[in-house]
């Protein structure tokens, strides 16, 4: 196990810019413009040393994922991720699998399991589904992993509301189905 943590966590002598690519058949999300202009909780912020994501999706079999790098600001326990941080990674990916899928939700309710500890300075794969879908509830799964080593899964319950509440983002929904079309 020692051996798989050195891999995953990245070299200090490096740059702290971490390398989030895709995997084979993963398809690069655009992120909207107004996430690279203000500030949101996961995906927009600039820092050096907290969370750094980049969003695929694979066609093939329509799961979203995401390359996640978990910095030294994500510390909850010393020199591990909090999991409050593990567990917003969790929110936002399953909420965005649900958008890509065609339901414009917000979370009812998130039930995550922490498995193993997640050693900062590491980039781990985040990846959520549509599990099920019941009139405007929408059921999505998820889990952060790297290699065969899971640290969180998740549950969660999220509500389709009208996209209209999203005001400028509304568009986003759109905007990502159109240049996943385009691939």
């Amino acid at each position: 196990m020692l051996i798989f943590f050195q891999a995953i966590i990245m070299d200090k002598k490096k740059s702290n810019k971490p390398e989030l690519k895709g995997e084979t058949g993963w398809i690069e999300i655009d992120y909207p413009e107004i996430y690279r202009k203000e500030k949101f909780f996961v995906i927009g912020d600039q820092s050096e040393d907290r969370l750094k994501v980049k969003y695929f999706f694979r066609e093939s079999d329509h799961r979203f994922f995401g390359k996640v790098f978990f910095g030294k600001a994500t510390q909850g326990p010393p020199g591990h991720a909090h999991g409050g941080s593990m567990a917003a990674v969790l929110d936002e990916a399953m909420g965005f699998s649900s958008w890509i899928a065609g339901y414009t939700v917000v979370a009812a309710k998130i039930i995550v399991e922490y498995i193993e500890m997640l050693p900062v300075n590491s980039v781990v794969t985040v990846e959520a589904w549509v599990e099920s879908v019941d009139g405007r509830k929408v059921t999505t799964k998820g889990k952060i992993y790297a290699g065969d080593v899971i640290f969180s899964t998740a549950e969660g319950l999220f509500i389709n509301i009208p996209v209209e509440k999203f005001g400028d983002l509304s568009h986003y929904l759109y905007d990502v189905r159109k240049q996943l079309k385009k691939q």
